[in-house]
Parts: C-alpha cells; structure tokens; sequence
C-alpha cells in the first residue's frame, strides 16, 4: 500500500492554507473595515496602485490564494475519493474521536493573529514568515487532517485496525461519517505517514 499520494506535495499545501481560511476572510475583513476611505476608483495611474497595493495588497494576495486552494481542496478530496476503491479493507479494533482538536488548532493558531493590523511591511513580513514555520510543523505532523473547514462535512478519528493478514496497526483517518464504530470494517486509502482516507465498506 502506498504512503503517499500522487499529489502529495500540492496537497499539503492545499490542506495548510485551508485550515487557514478563517483566519483570512477575518484579516480581510479587518483590512478592508480599516480602510474604507481609499475605496473608490481613483483611475488607472501609478500612484492609485501603489495605494491599492499598500492598503489591499496583502487581502488580495490572502483572496487569490484561498480561491485557489479552495478549488484545489474540493479536486484533491475528488482524487481521494475516486482512489478508494483501491483502498484496504480493515477491521476497526479501537476509535478514538479526534475532532475537539480543531477547536485546539483555531486557539493556538488563528486567534493569536486576529489582533494584528497588517497595516506594515513588519507586521506581513513577521505574518507570513510565522506561517511557514507552522507550514514546516504543519506537514511533519499528524496536523495535516486537523482543519476547521474540513470538519463541515468530515470526521477525524485516531483508530487502530487490523489488517486481512491479521497485523494489527495505528493511523489518524478522515471519514464522512460522524460515528464509526468498534468491529465494524472500514476501507482506507494511505495519504500519508499513518494518514487516511476512509469510508465505510
């Protein structure tokens, strides 16, 4: 069974920037709030975008790029749910519920930049060289299901399993359903180091 997806690379950053998107419709909210005044059509010249680039550069850079990430989420999820079918079935031994860390992740990662005005070159530079560090934390760790916008329409469940032949194993597995049960049999897809996902047989 393979560890890792095709388009494992672009779905880690796909998946980093989607768990972020609330954080970025509240910056560009608040930067747009902030500067309702430069708000108008000003024609094309240099000195009306340099303006537009100061004061919604950055929002704008935050809409492309959640668009982008959004259609790239929505045809990576597509891609998994088309490679199921070449998925193992398992037998679930134990399940543990791991949604509540999303409420963890909104906490210790989001909250924290509400509060800055990104009004600076400082405030975006430090912004966006934070992000990657968490980006680099992010893909080396069991984070990558955890997303407050995947938890719409997902589950995330710590489970242990066993195999056909008997082995008995561990994993971190996103599900459409809400309840899953010991003993019951599932089908997993590997998109990751101990990372699945799963649907019901």
């Amino acid at each position: 069974m393979k560890t890792r997806t095709k388009l494992y690379g672009v779905a880690e950053f796909v998946l980093f920037i989607t768990s972020y998107l609330p954080l970025f419709i509240l910056i560009v909210f608040k930067q747009f709030s902030e500067n309702t005044q430069y708000l108008y059509w000003g024609g094309l010249k240099f000195e009306n975008l340099l303006v537009f680039i100061t004061k919604f550069g950055f929002s704008t850079l935050l809409l492309i790029t959640s668009f982008i990430s959004l259609i790239g989420c929505k045809l990576l999820f597509s891609n998994f749910e088309k490679n199921i079918n070449n998925g193992e079935n398992v037998t679930l031994v134990d399940v543990k519920n791991r949604n509540s860390e999303s409420i963890g992740y909104i906490a210790t990662y989001i909250i924290p930049f509400i509060f800055q005005s990104f009004n600076s070159w400082y405030e975006i530079f430090a912004f966006f060289f934070l992000m990657f560090i968490i980006y680099r934390i992010y893909i080396n760790s069991n984070l990558l299901l955890i997303n407050p916008i995947l938890s719409f329409n997902y589950s995330i469940f710590e489970i242990e399993y066993e195999e056909q032949n008997g082995k008995k194993r561990n994993g971190l597995i996103i599900i459409k359903d809400k309840h899953i049960e010991e003993e019951s049999m599932i089908t997993i897809y590997s998109i990751g180091q101990k990372l699945f996902y799963a649907k019901k047989s």
